[in-house]
């Protein structure tokens, strides 16, 4: 009777597996997957920002070196940065003024010749360096051409605003490399022009820097290093930003102010 007992539960045992999974070890297993597919998510999301992060970092790096080629192709004096009232596609950085403030000038937005037919165009014959992968604005349904804009202290684009401050035009004049900043990401409710006025000194926040990664923007400076700034203030890239605002307890302002340019 014990061998027969023994041989009936062994029986028994190879038949329930045979069978598989019952629906609670399905439902068991299931769930299993789903805790599992929810706690890899967010490294996913936070991988694929650092992904975007680095690309950008990258091109801001590419701009930094096609800006300093332009320099050394010129004795030294930088490529022009101009404002509004004076831009356009060949003696200028870049072409063309984004936004959909201006309908004259709306179609700049997906106009790849601004890019193209520009002076840094020809030391790095690539469009997409121009703009974040994370920015995603688009203008009529298109992905806009362009995220970053240069300092406009570097060049000749704040010329209006220079009484006491140094407009660098010359790559002499440049005296802290490391901590001149020249390309960054604006604002896409900001951005129009190639140049961004990150600070009119001493605290006014007159256009907007981007805050694509993590409330943060990347940085290119003038000795062709790229760094990350992850911004303090949350009046610095607001989702609604306000324009020309003082901000003297904003230390990203100050930070910017510094690596903006210097009193003469």
């Amino acid at each position: 009777m014990r061998l027969v007992g023994c041989w009936s539960f062994t029986a028994d045992r190879r038949q329930r597996s045979a069978r598989g999974f019952s629906f609670t070890d399905l439902v068991a297993l299931l769930g299993v997957l789903t805790l599992l597919v929810l706690v890899q998510l967010p490294a996913l999301a936070h991988n694929k920002s650092s992904s975007h992060r680095a690309v950008c970092a990258d091109n801001l790096r590419r701009l930094a070196m096609s800006w300093l080629m332009y320099a050394d192709d010129n004795r030294g004096r930088l490529a022009p940065n101009l404002g509004v009232a004076e831009t356009n596609f060949t003696n200028n950085w870049v072409g063309g003024i984004l936004g959909t403030g201006l309908a004259t000038l709306a179609s700049d937005n997906t106009n790849l010749a601004a890019i193209t037919q520009a002076k840094l165009y020809p030391y790095d014959n690539s469009v997409e360096i121009y703009r974040c992968p994370d920015d995603t604005s688009t203008y009529q349904g298109q992905l806009r051409i362009r995220s970053y804009s240069m300092n406009g202290w570097v060049g000749n684009g704040t010329y209006q605003w220079n009484s006491g401050f140094q407009l660098m035009t010359l790559r002499s004049q440049i005296r802290q490399p490391d901590q001149t900043f020249v390309f960054t990401e604006e604002h896409q409710d900001s951005i129009n022009d190639g140049l961004i006025i990150a600070v009119i000194p001493p605290f006014r926040l007159a256009d907007i820097p981007a805050g694509y990664h993590n409330y943060g923007a990347n940085l290119s400076f003038a000795d062709g290093s790229v760094h990350y700034r992850h911004w303090l203030d949350p009046r610095t890239s607001p989702i609604s930003p306000i324009f020309g605002q003082d901000m003297p307890n904003n230390p990203d302002v100050i930070w910017l102010r510094n690596i903006s340019t210097y009193a003469k």
